[in-house]
């Protein structure tokens, strides 16, 4: 068997394991989910998924990543084309909320993998790392990007936003159960509610050319 062979091999044997590992992350908590579990449903030996991943949380992290790669690509693909550091700003939210609607699993894996302590040593969660910081740099620099065309509001800090845009917007795709109860009660969309947030952050980075920031 040649090198490149095996080598082929040991990464089908591993997209074997995270795929397993996956199917149980959509389906149950976190909590609930073992090693003995995965290789089960990966029909592996437990030693063979030590062979690949050091721990569940590396294997959680595996997983959070194709996540993080789709949304990446989302931001980018939302965010080119448009005409100003402000648009772009605004494109990012979407990006957000078009992948928690679409990607529903990897977005709560995703999101639940920030809150994890996973190991930095792990190449896994270092390629999580990365992206991650990237996702980020692409709403950073498209702050900066608005600052300088005149678009946003000159006295932000860029890193800041960024994280005050991420995060607002996370918050209200990830609503307590008595506001989700509150919405389908008063018969209002959840869609209705992330839009009106966006708008809200938008106007809040918009720059007045006349000197009134803020407003629209």
């Amino acid at each position: 068997m040649t090198l490149e062979r095996k080598e082929k091999e040991k990464e089908q044997r591993r997209n074997t394991i995270i795929d397993a590992a996956q199917a149980l992350f959509f389906a149950k908590p976190y909590d609930e989910i073992t090693i003995e579990a995965m290789a089960e449903k990966a029909q592996l030996a437990k030693g063979t998924v030590y062979l690949y991943f050091n721990s569940k949380e590396e294997v959680y992290s595996a997983v959070a990543l194709r996540g993080s790669r789709i949304l990446n690509r989302m931001l980018k693909g939302h965010v080119e084309g448009k005409k100003n550091g402000l648009e772009k700003a605004f494109a990012t939210g979407e990006a957000y909320y078009q992948f928690s609607k679409e990607h529903q699993d990897y977005f709560r894996v995703f999101a639940e993998a920030e809150n994890l302590d996973l190991c930095s040593d792990y190449k896994t969660s270092q390629e999580l790392f990365t992206i991650s910081n990237e996702t980020l740099e692409i709403v950073v620099n498209s702050v900066i990007e608005g600052e300088r065309d005149g678009s946003i509001r000159p006295d932000l800090d860029p890193k800041l936003t960024a994280i005050f845009l991420i995060q607002s917007t996370k918050s209200m795709i990830q609503l307590t159960p008595s506001f989700e109860r509150f919405l389908k009660k008063t018969g209002t969309d959840k869609d209705v509610i992330v839009r009106f947030t966006l708008q809200a952050l938008r106007q809040a980075l918009q720059n007045d050319q006349n000197g009134k920031a803020g407003e629209s």
